[in-house]
């Protein structure tokens, strides 16, 4: 129970979402453009600490079956983890889908935008205790599927035997938002020389809200008796005079009169069971064959992904060059999806130790084909790396996904 115990905790503290915390993510984003949240995201992950191996499969193509691993497992064949060196404390983080946009406003309205985005931050550890290795690590999915924000046209009245004037500025936010979180735990053991196999256990938590929030800005002005209606040069004077817009813009802020349409509320959670094997087949160019059946138990899963087969290649015949080949079907789905990719390495010891890594990466799936390419910088103990992956389907650079880490070997 402790990897439930774990990401409940984690789960308290991320995944509560409401209408006031909503209309904040909403308020910050819509401030923010495309380029100053970029640099924000560079900030946070730009420490010298932490990991690459969910930034290294994403700057393959995503083929990972046949590869050894010697910074982790968490989200690649467990099986590689029997290659892990040393001891690994690994962070990344991961943004795409940044949409922001105005659409044409309608008759009734003044402001009509739509705005989409994912991250993905994880962190986690890797090492090896008496010949297994060993991950431990937490992954964070926030995906903002497709939000919109709508200012309606200013509706007001006036009820003559009242002496009132009212007026609502109606602010609509349609909110699609989902949200998971898993701890994971992943081993790696060698029962020969050339054969290892691995397990992955996780331990899963998903969040579905969609729904509308419709906040109106309402103004109220009741004037006296002594002014007649009928003469516009004192009754516009009197409604200003008598208008609380402090208290209107307070009840604004603090919702005193929206309300919120839920469309889904959904929440659950359960393990998540994945086994890989690896083995070396040829020794003279270091090449291997993995296989990997993931998703085999989901439990109490929003939504649940489908049972993945996997078969892949990987080959090191340099120390400074690493390709990889991977063919995985999803069970449920039509075809095949196939990913390819190479690694680049150089690293010299003259002054200090460093080094630099390039790699790229080519993914086909059943409704899309995507490339990728990444760069690294090493110095001492510790890697800064991005990656870039990009959908060929003509859609903007800003919609694609960016990956940043930070990897310090200890």
């Amino acid at each position: 129970m402790l990897l439930a115990e774990l990401v409940i905790k984690f789960r308290n503290f991320l995944f509560l979402l409401d209408g006031e915390r909503i209309l904040l993510y909403m308020k910050l984003f819509f401030k923010c453009n495309r380029t100053s949240f970029l640099f924000l995201i560079f900030l946070i992950i730009s420490f010298p600490a932490n990991a690459d191996e969910f930034i290294r499969i994403g700057g393959m193509g995503g083929a990972y079956t046949g590869v050894s691993y010697t910074q982790g497992g968490t989200f690649g064949n467990p099986a590689g983890l029997v290659d892990v060196r040393f001891n690994n404390l690994s962070a990344a983080f991961g943004v795409e889908n940044l949409k922001y946009g105005s659409l044409p406003a309608g008759k009734d309205e003044l402001l009509d935008s739509d705005l989409s985005f994912r991250v993905m931050p994880s962190i986690y550890y890797s090492g090896k205790i008496k010949g297994i290795g060993i991950s431990l690590g937490y992954f964070h999915d926030f995906d903002n599927r497709n939000s919109a924000l709508k200012i309606k046209n200013t509706k007001a009245s006036y009820i003559v035997d009242e002496r009132k004037f009212a007026s609502d500025t109606e602010t609509i936010i349609e909110y699609d938002l989902f949200r998971e979180g898993f701890v994971a735990l992943s081993m790696g053991y060698s029962l020969d020389e050339d054969l290892a196999i691995g397990l992955m256990l996780k331990y899963r938590y998903q969040t579905v809200k969609k729904g509308v929030i419709i906040r109106p800005l309402r103004l109220i002005s009741i004037h006296g008796t002594e002014i007649n209606p009928n003469d516009a040069t004192k009754l516009i004077p009197a409604i200003i005079d008598n208008l609380d817009i402090e208290d209107a813009i307070e009840r604004f802020k603090g919702g005193d009169d929206s309300r919120e349409d839920v469309i889904a509320d959904l929440s659950g959670g359960g393990f998540d069971i994945s086994m890989g094997l690896r083995k070396v087949i040829y020794d003279k160019g270091n090449i291997s064959c993995g296989f990997l059946l993931e998703h085999l138990l989901q439990q109490k899963i929003v939504e649940a992904q489908p049972a993945n087969i996997r078969v892949g290649f990987g080959s090191m015949p340099f120390e400074w060059f690493t390709t990889a080949f991977d063919i995985h079907k999803n069970i449920g789905k039509k075809g095949l999806g196939i990913s390819l990719g190479w690694e680049v390495y150089y690293s010299w010891q003259k002054f200090f130790s460093g080094g630099v890594v390039v790699r790229n990466g080519f993914t086909h799936e059943d409704s899309y084909n995507s490339v990728s390419i990444g760069l690294g910088v090493i110095f001492g103990g510790s890697q800064w790396c991005y990656t870039i992956i990009k959908k060929l389907d003509g859609s903007p650079i800003a919609e694609a996904s960016h990956r940043f880490s930070s990897t310090t070997r200890f």
